[in-house]
């Protein structure tokens, strides 16, 4: 489209702009963007190896002219986080047209296309009871679709979504040269982060399985599965029994259920958490039962939400990664996933139906959710605090 010579210079620069000044403002003790700067910078001089997920560090240093300095490497890295936002954006605009467009030329179509795709830019979980505890949080204690603050999910983002897309087509319509283009898409989602990978690795399975049975389509399409499996072992190794400790205790994955989840000292208001950010997608499931139950995106999308869930809940990590929380990211790539089909499916009925009471409840409930994150965003950039 042409209109998108213009947009998405425009976008790319006004996204650089907010990732620069949110790592200016997060304080350095809490703002990952500024530690994934750092580790950039280290691995530049050789002070720390790069680690197994070593792509986003090492794209930082390229495009700093590997010269390790601080304001080259942030520049940087706030150049890469604008491309994958852009890239998102690009290619859920895409998506949303294949949705809406109609066989008559229709001048309306960009923009909406372009406003929806922005809207997944920032859509937000509706934060209760969280904001109502003594700390107003927004986003701790939350099931969030976006965040803003560390670096390597924001990377990861585009090409898991990529990764998804290309595997539910393989659901659809088999094609033995997507297994490469899967293949490529897993190895990225490796090297740049492995949390849609960890959920990837158990829903696609059970997906093949399910559509195919054991025949040969299965087989073909689960190789790229087993080779990224052993990638993923190696970076394990990699990363917790090579890289040496900053004290003499070695970090390790263990099981321990709820470690990480301490946001509420109350269980039963997890559940609640949980309903208010996802309301969207769980509503328009509930008000179209029939046609869910049948909708096989619909299927992989819960199964992997509820796969990211459970392994935050019951996986974490020992010794001086244990407060990471790095098993909790795969939730945002997965809630966004949910929204989005969600969101996909609304403005096909919303295409076919007209606005019905329902398509206009389900509409106001995702702008609620766009309002959220807007609201949060603002937040985040006038205070720094992006709880």
């Amino acid at each position: 489209m042409n209109k998108n010579k213009f947009i998405i210079p425009l976008l790319f620069l006004l996204l650089f702009a907010a990732y620069y000044g949110i790592l200016k403002v997060i304080p350095a003790d809490y703002n990952d963007m500024h530690d994934h700067a750092a580790f950039a910078r280290k691995m530049c001089t050789g002070e720390i190896p790069y680690t197994g997920n070593f792509l986003v560090y090492l794209l930082v240093n390229v495009f700093s002219f590997f010269s390790a300095h601080v304001t080259a490497t942030e520049l940087s890295l706030c150049g890469l986080l604008a491309f994958a936002g852009v890239f998102r954006y690009y290619l859920s605009q895409k998506m949303i047209l294949e949705v809406v467009k109609s066989r008559t030329r229709n001048t309306s179509n960009y923009t909406s296309t372009a406003f929806y795709a922005l809207c997944m830019l920032f859509v937000f979980a509706i934060p209760i009871p969280s904001y109502f505890s003594d700390d107003y949080f927004m986003y701790i204690g939350n099931y969030v679709p976006n965040v803003w603050h560390n670096s390597t999910i924001l990377f990861l983002f585009p090409f898991a979504m990529l990764l998804f897309y290309q595997s539910y087509k393989q659901l659809q319509d088999y094609d033995a040269k997507r297994n490469l283009w899967i293949f490529l898409l897993i190895l990225l989602n490796l090297f740049i982060k492995p949390s849609y990978f960890f959920v990837f690795l158990c829903v696609y399975p059970l997906m093949l399985l399910f559509k195919y049975k054991f025949k040969k389509e299965f087989w073909y399409s689960i190789l790229p599965l087993i080779i990224g499996f052993f990638f993923l072992i190696l970076e394990y190794w990699i990363i917790y029994k090579t890289t040496t400790p900053t004290n003499k205790e070695a970090s390790s994955v263990i099981f321990l259920p709820f470690y990480r989840n301490p946001e509420f000292e109350e269980f039963n208001l997890i559940p609640v958490a949980m309903l208010f950010s996802v309301l969207f997608p769980l509503l328009y499931s509930f008000l179209n039962i029939p046609k869910v139950i049948k909708s096989q995106v619909f299927w992989y999308t819960l199964l992997s939400f509820v796969v990211s869930v459970l392994i935050f809940f019951f996986i974490s990590e020992s010794g001086p990664r244990a407060s990471h929380g790095n098993f909790y990211w795969q939730i945002v790539i997965t809630t966004w996933l949910s929204f989005f089909v969600a969101l996909l499916a609304l403005l096909k009925d919303m295409k076919m139906e007209g606005k019905t009471f329902k398509n206009i409840l389900l509409l106001s409930v995702f702008s609620i959710h766009v309002l959220m994150g807007l609201i949060y965003f603002v937040r985040l950039l006038i205070t720094g605090y992006y709880y």
